[in-house]
């Protein structure tokens, strides 16, 4: 895959007022940890942040707005020292749109942004391309607090490759099942974005970053009943992933380095989305048997249970669509992504990692990519 512009060199156009003299002197050295992430005794999630910054995990199991597809929730908050620098991860959740729905002619369900539809256990909200999502995204983050978009990356390089992955999706979807007699894939999307604000808290310029990816797919059922023919239109889709950077605009251009960072390796475990299906498999099935009430305990157990055999990285994140990126293995069998641009790799004590653009006094083991 072709490289992508440097996003470091990216973002700093979105915000012309981080000028050079903002920079660091000295180096360009960059240490950051892999810290492991918990939550209510298990092992869910790993990040890379910078040194002494504080993980906090939120750990949401079949919350209010939870879908029954995607019942188990994730945020990863990391926070600077002095509470000036967050950056942030929140694993997906599924969303419904009602496009149209009705028996007999007559309409049969509407959609409501922000109601539960309790016939797919889901979520309503209209579908939003996601730098839409992101500002929407943001104003949950950040209520009250007003936003001006500053402008967003150029990712169009990257569209054929992800319209790749939305074909594969739709003609998997589209392989027959029993079940799905009467049910159409109308067509699949899959989408990035990565978005520039600027605001004000608490006196002070700040620059916000938002990543983020969303998968759609538009599907129509219909059926003949009793009532007349039943004919509805839905749009599924879920932000795979969003990552969110806040910095006062004053900080060094080096944040939005090592914000990269984090979004390369700052994603939940195998096992954790694994237990995601499984539970949204066997929550369908207590919903059938009427044992909704104990679907929340129910669902702590499965959860439990799925990730206690350990923790693997495997599966796709954010980055895998549109970075260009390294992968290296730590002394202790992990791995690290990190981008291309940096030829310098180093691993030191306690699961810090270094990297550079330029020479610097060696810190520890250098590391060479893995081929």
């Amino acid at each position: 895959m072709k490289r992508l512009i440097s996003l470091i060199l990216g973002l700093t156009v979105l915000f012309t007022f981080i000028s050079a003299g903002c920079a660091e002197s000295g180096s360009d050295t960059i240490a950051m940890v892999k810290v492991p992430v918990d939550a209510q005794d298990m092992r869910l999630a790993q990040c890379m942040v910078p040194q002494g910054y504080t993980v906090t995990p939120r750990l949401d199991i079949c919350g209010d707005t939870r879908s029954v597809t995607d019942p188990l929730g994730l945020a990863i908050i990391a926070t600077s020292p002095d509470g000036r620098i967050m950056m942030s991860y929140e694993k997906s959740n599924a969303y419904i749109q009602i496009v149209s729905s009705t028996i007999g002619g007559k309409t049969y369900r509407t959609h409501t942004d922000g109601k539960y539809d309790v016939e797919t256990m889901t979520m309503m909200a209209q579908y939003m391309q996601p730098a839409a999502y992101a500002q929407s995204y943001l104003n949950g983050v950040f209520p009250g607090v007003q936003m001006t978009f500053a402008g967003s990356m150029d990712l169009s390089e990257y569209q054929p490759y992800l319209q790749k992955r939305a074909e594969a999706y739709y003609r998997d979807l589209k392989a027959p099942h029993p079940e799905a007699v009467g049910v159409n894939i109308d067509g699949v999307a899959i989408n990035a974005a990565i978005c520039g604000f600027t605001c004000e808290m608490n006196g002070e310029a700040y620059n916000i970053v938002v990543g983020t990816i969303i998968e759609a797919t538009q599907m129509t059922m219909s059926m003949s009943l009793l009532q007349g023919g039943l004919s509805e239109t839905e749009v599924l889709w879920s932000p795979l992933c969003t990552y969110v950077l806040a910095c006062p605009a004053s900080e060094s251009s080096s944040v939005l380095s090592a914000f990269e960072i984090f979004m390369k390796n700052t994603t939940v475990s195998d096992q954790f989305t694994k237990a995601n299906q499984r539970l949204a498999n066997e929550l369908r099935q207590i919903i059938v048997d009427g044992r909704m009430g104990s679907a929340r305990n129910y669902s702590a157990g499965v959860l439990s249970d799925s990730i206690s055999s350990g923790d693997s990285y495997d599966d796709e994140r954010f980055t895998d669509y549109i970075f260009d990126q390294n992968d290296y293995t730590l002394s202790d069998g992990t791995h690290v992504k990190i981008p291309t641009s940096y030829d310098y790799v180093y691993e030191g004590d306690n699961n810090v990692v270094y990297f550079s653009t330029s020479a610097f006094p060696e810190p520890g083991t250098r590391l060479t990519p893995n081929r």
